[in-house]
């Protein structure tokens, strides 16, 4: 029989474990205002390879990507970008963030079509090992900008 107590500690031992749980990809998002620029480092902090997935080719709306919302006269309108744009004249899938180290990410806002950018919102697609079944096994993070 579960009793009052019994269901205090399992939610005490649920909320201590999520709290105490390490994020696997450490996420710095800032905003340069002297060059109008974002900046988003992305920092692997495991001791596997990480795949970071690049927006969706059939949908804007997969994978990772950044939402740029811009404000004038009291309308606003968004605005997705990428993370990663073309190489060789080819899409980007995804790129590997190697065990313990960094990716450093710039979008200068002056060549983006936007004017008077309030926030960028992050959201950040990730797959990697699992090493019980060795399968992939995705994640996701968002984070949110506001720029002054």
């Amino acid at each position: 029989m579960i009793t009052s107590k019994h269901l205090f500690i399992s939610i005490a031992l649920l909320d201590i474990s999520t709290f105490c749980t390490v994020h696997e990809v450490e996420i710095n998002f800032s905003y340069d205002k002297p060059n109008n620029s974002l900046t988003l480092i992305l920092t692997n902090n495991t001791d596997k390879e990480i795949l970071v997935m690049n927006q969706g080719q059939l949908s804007e709306f997969s994978g990772s990507h950044i939402v740029l919302t811009e404000s004038s006269n009291e309308k606003s309108a968004d605005l997705t970008i990428c993370l990663f744009t073309l190489e060789s004249g080819k899409w980007i899938l995804h790129k590997r963030l190697s065990s313990k180290r960094r990716m450093e990410l710039f979008y200068p806002l002056d060549s983006i079509p936007t004017n008077n950018v309030t926030r960028a919102h992050l959201f950040l697609s990730t797959y990697s090992n699992d090493e019980k079944t060795g399968k992939l096994t995705p994640k996701k993070y968002e984070k949110n900008l506001y720029i002054d």
